[in-house]
């Protein structure tokens, strides 16, 4: 039998000479089946030489430099394809943005509401794949691999709009292309809780969910240098789709062969590297990865009651998403040509990427979510308090006013990313953490249908509905924040009463045990929430 790998007895950044415990105590004392802890548990407890490398793991963490190395190297080898795969993810759905003004709902002769629903298919394809596509990624626990083939699948499906010659052909594609990219955003969820600590992981999510502000400059230009296009065979909106799922297809089979599945399937990490990792995140006590779901689990989902504040969060924050699919018409309605609105749309894309970085960096520094989640929506209120103020019934009174709201209005990109964080934060147990990021984008889908069918074809060009609901909903996502970080912080309190009632080597004999046993926030007494 192998020699059993040693856990450090507290924080391994921040307390090297303390106990040791062996996975075999835990092991023993918990009754853990194997097949029930996650694979870090698994590779920890099986290695031939776990003795050793864990002893070169901890020295790894005891040098500054050496943790710091490990740290870039984890960014690298995370970093670039989730951010390319978000970049692309949000390009590729937000295309049909630039091309309603490039001469697409003329080509295929979109009348009345035919647009909306053209926008909103995508998030019914999205939301009848969410369920199938978080099983599977967990059933094949590959997510590197199965990320990697989804993108392929829907740059291919992107680039085929190009062909598209009516409503019927266009709400056929936006529907498989919904369904490809549904595993992005839960698969993003599970890579970041596995690979980062807490307190890292609102800044890597920030540096990932800004890309969605980027692709407004990159989109912008992209379609506003295509549109001066000639060519009377080939449409420049079709030329737009078919070079962006090209090159979507091509950066799929790069994050097919680059990104990891997780930290023990990391190839480019040596064994010392991976016990590192996996060291790392050991006091989040959310495990990394388990295959199995876990029938106990789905059961605690439904008697969590954060678990329908995070869901009634996630219906508030994407009625407004609808808004990049709407931005170049909004633009027309306040007085600019088509090919003016593709380029006005990249300082709109500047502010909502400075926000983004700048409310991941304070959601980090603050530890608190729920404070900067909230100062992220309160201008995106009054720039379309501004909207309808300035504009009613679409006869604008101030171009410059409008244009203004309309790119203060992007503050609001963050506010999603927070909830992605605090997803990733406050879920202990793997069946848990995939159950739930499937429900919030389930209702993610559902908002956005609602957002897209909000903007009602008759009141154009004011639109004074959809503007309302987003005024709306992101109101009562404002009362949401506060009750959430009520609840949080009450059961951090609970937790400390627990632990209050046991002697120090109770706490660190269960601290060990719980580590990779792979258990729920709820029944994980040191699991720490985030407000």
């Amino acid at each position: 039998m192998p020699s059993r790998p040693r856990i450090l007895q507290t924080d391994t950044e921040k307390q090297l000479e303390g106990t040791v415990v062996h996975l075999e105590d835990a092991l023993d004392a918990l009754n853990i089946d194997p097949k029930e802890a996650d694979e870090a548990f698994e590779f920890l407890k099986d290695h031939p030489n776990a003795d050793a490398v864990t002893q070169e793991a901890i020295s790894i963490l005891a040098d500054d430099r050496k943790r710091k190395k490990l740290l870039r190297k984890i960014d690298w080898a995370i970093l670039p394809c989730m951010i390319v795969v978000y970049f692309l993810q949000f390009l590729d759905k937000t295309t049909i943005g630039y091309t309603a003004v490039m001469g697409l709902r003329e080509d295929t002769h979109l009348k009345g509401q035919d647009y909306s629903n053209v926008a909103m298919i995508f998030y019914i394809g999205y939301l009848v794949a969410e369920f199938p596509t978080q099983y599977l990624a967990q059933h094949i626990s590959r997510l590197g691999k199965y990320l990697g083939a989804n993108v392929v699948l829907w740059g291919i499906t992107l680039a085929a709009h190009s062909a598209a010659q009516s409503y019927a052909g266009l709400m056929i594609c936006r529907t498989i292309l919904g369904i490809f990219e549904a595993c992005v955003t839960p698969t993003l969820v599970l890579v970041v809780a596995m690979w980062y600590k807490k307190q890292e992981q609102g800044r890597r999510i920030s540096y990932v969910y800004v890309c969605n502000s980027f692709t407004s400059i990159f989109g912008g230009l992209v379609s506003y240098g295509i549109s001066f296009s000639k060519n009377n065979n080939f449409a420049s909106w079709r030329i737009f789709l078919l070079t962006i799922g090209l090159f979507t297809a091509v950066a799929g089979v790069v994050v097919f062969f680059y990104l990891p599945d997780s930290p023990v399937k990391a190839r480019r990490f040596t064994d010392a590297e991976k016990v590192a990792t996996l060291l790392r995140v050991k006091d989040n006590q959310s495990g990394t990865q388990n295959a199995k779901i876990k029938a106990d689990q789905l059961r605690l989902v439904f008697k969590d009651p954060g678990v329908y504040l995070v869901g009634l969060s996630v219906l508030m924050l994407s009625v407004p998403t609808s808004i990049p699919n709407f931005a170049s018409i909004l633009l027309t309605t306040f007085g600019y040509t088509p090919q003016q609105a593709l380029i006005l749309n990249i300082p709109g894309g500047v502010v909502g990427a400075i926000a983004t970085i700048l409310i991941g960096y304070l959601s980090d520094r603050w530890n608190d979510r729920s404070l900067v989640m909230i100062i992220s929506i309160l201008p995106t209120i009054a720039a379309f308090a501004m909207m309808i103020g300035l504009d009613p019934g679409g006869v604008p009174k101030n171009k410059g006013a409008l244009l203004f709201a309309l790119y203060l209005c992007n503050s609001f990109t963050a506010s999603f990313m927070l909830l992605l964080v605090w997803n990733a934060s406050n879920l202990g147990g793997h069946t848990k953490k995939v159950t739930v990021n499937a429900m919030t984008l389930v209702l993610y889908c559902a908002g956005n249908i609602a957002g897209t069918e909000s903007f009602i074809s008759t009141e154009a060009p004011g639109y004074v509905s959809g503007k309302a609901a987003i005024m709306a909903t992101l109101s009562v996502q404002v009362f949401l924040c506060l009750a959430l970080r009520w609840r949080n912080d009450r059961l951090n309190k609970k937790n400390k009463e627990k632990l209050a009632a046991m002697s120090e080597d109770e706490k660190e004999r269960l601290r060990e045990q719980l580590a990779y046993a792979d258990k729920t926030d709820r029944e994980n007494p040191f699991f720490v929430y985030t407000h």
